[in-house]
């Protein structure tokens, strides 16, 4: 596994919660990226994401959690910087373009098989993007379990992993795995 790297447990402010916070030091986002968020819930992360200047499209099979988004994120939803879509990422349409990173938290599909959602991410994804899919550490070891099923699961869509990130602290710590795409796509 590649290099690990610890991260803080700092309270968010304003309403964000320090995990999400983390998640988007995580994801680093950069002004101008597309970014794709699978399972947005409540829009916090969306929310940080369209704040740093990216561009997002937020994708939750929830109904009730896309409303939530769409109010949390309204003045980025009214300039056209965040999109939201009630539906799975296998049913969600990401438009033409590539993005740039996709991110996730707390998505089992993504470490489940057979997870058909990592051919959708190898489809969008621009070459040289990356990944970053974020989950709790129910239990010690957990961690590199889930790295490492990400890891077979994604590998044969030619993405590879490049760090696996923990922050956060007891009773429940965190931890993403952050892949990058090839540089090159092959037909």
């Amino acid at each position: 596994m590649p290099g690990v790297a610890a991260g803080s447990s700092e309270r968010g402010d304003g309403g964000t919660s320090a995990r999400l916070s983390w998640m988007a030091g995580v994801v680093a986002p950069v002004p101008g990226e597309r970014v794709l968020e699978v399972g947005c819930g409540h829009g916090v992360l969306v929310d940080l994401l369209a704040t740093a200047g990216c561009d997002v499209l937020a994708v939750d099979r929830s109904p009730t959690m896309v409303a939530a988004t769409a109010r949390r994120n309204a003045a980025a939803v009214a300039a056209g910087r965040v999109r939201v879509q009630a539906a799975s990422l296998l049913d969600a349409d990401p438009g033409s373009r590539p993005v740039d990173a996709v991110v996730c938290v707390d998505v089992r599909a993504f470490w489940t098989p057979p997870a058909p959602e990592w051919d959708v991410v190898a489809r969008v994804l621009a070459p040289g993007g990356r990944v970053v899919v974020g989950f709790s550490v129910m239990r010690p070891g957990a961690d590199r379990e889930i790295a490492a099923a990400v890891e077979r699961l994604a590998a044969p869509r030619r993405l590879r992993v490049t760090g696996l990130h923990r922050g956060g602290a007891a009773p429940i710590p965190w931890a993403a795995v952050e892949l990058r795409a090839a540089l090159t796509r092959t037909g």
